[in-house]
């Protein structure tokens, strides 16, 4: 499951980083995409995980274990809007959590989806 330590703890795409613990930690390269990028070459080089030329690098895909069970699984990391205190106003860029284009996958799977047990894997709580 790709996760927000594949680049900084509590990562969001754009953030500069700037932290403290980043300069604790004496990053060379303080670009939060770059290391996105290169910790998602990283995860995919390693991880068994199908590559589709129309969405490369693409993260949150489906497993099908026969009639029975499909399996979600979720990318809450590359598709978020930046940290704040969770006190949005309004559905909006700033409160994203999964990106209008994963939403609409996960949407149109799980009414698609024939399997008798769905299930939703992902690397923090949700609520639906």
């Amino acid at each position: 499951q790709w996760d927000d330590h594949e680049v900084s703890n509590n990562w969001w795409p754009g953030e500069p980083l700037t932290r403290a613990e980043h300069a604790r930690k004496n990053y060379v390269d303080r670009n939060a995409l770059l290391l996105a990028a290169r910790a998602s070459r990283a995860f995919h080089e390693y991880m068994p995980m199908r590559f589709t030329q129309a969405e490369p690098g693409r993260v949150y895909r489906k497993i099908s274990y026969g009639p029975l069970l499909d399996i979600f699984m979720l990318d809450m990391r590359s598709y978020r809007g930046p940290n704040g205190e969770g006190l949005e106003e309004s559905y909006g860029p700033a409160a994203y959590f999964l990106g209008l284009t994963q939403v609409a996958w996960l949407k149109r799977e799980l009414m698609t989806s024939q399997a008798t047990w769905k299930v939703i894997a992902a690397d923090m709580p949700i609520g639906l």
